[in-house]
């Protein structure tokens, strides 16, 4: 899997704010051919960093309905299927697993009766309990940037932070965790490639 460099990371924020973007504005952003831009974006999808441009709807203004967030508390050995019979409720946004076994459930709803929503297709006899939180507003961070990838130095491995340097070597970005890390590639780049001249 190769490294993403800074201008993956741009076409990746240009299309988180708008998925539909066309190849050749977001090329004109990056300085690429839309072809490049288009053999980008396939090998972000083939490494499984895009995973699709779905449609984000906000369920609330279509029917005035009601936000909620349900976490189900599920007996022991019955949180796979709660899990799997809350995906398939109606007005499901969301489904979570916590490391404690509770499902969270982040739903728009027609109206604020929740029982009989979750026994519509939960067995609420698989749950010890549930609480329910009417949401007032909710929210979606929408974009990235370089502190969201976990890069490492192509040197000793370490992750690369905000002291974190860059250089382009024959024409491929290469991350390095400090100055020193650049200076020993760069040092030994020059030396093999006079080597081999």
């Amino acid at each position: 899997m190769r490294d993403l460099d800074d201008i993956d990371l741009e076409i990746l924020q240009l299309l988180s704010q708008d998925a539909r973007r066309p190849y050749r504005e977001i090329a004109d952003h990056v300085d690429l051919t839309p072809p490049a831009v288009s053999d980008r974006i396939a090998r972000l999808e083939e490494q499984g960093i895009i995973r699709g441009f779905t449609l984000d709807i906000d369920r609330e203004k279509l029917q005035r309905d009601v936000a909620i967030v349900a976490e189900l508390e599920a007996k022991p050995g019955a949180v796979d299927d709660v899990y799997t019979a809350a995906l398939e409720l109606d007005g499901v946004e969301h489904v979570f697993e916590g490391m404690d076994g509770r499902v969270l459930v982040h739903a728009t709803l027609p109206d604020a009766n929740t029982r009989s929503w979750l026994e519509s297709g939960v067995d609420l006899d698989a749950l010890r309990g549930y609480d329910v939180t009417l949401l007032t507003r909710t929210d979606r961070r929408v974009g990235i940037s370089a502190t969201d990838f976990s890069l490492e130095c192509v040197v000793c491995g370490q992750t690369v932070t905000g002291d974190g340097v860059t250089a382009t070597v024959d024409g491929e970005i290469k991350t390095f965790c400090c100055p020193s890390c650049e200076d020993r590639y760069l040092t030994e780049y020059e030396s093999r490639r006079e080597a081999i001249d």
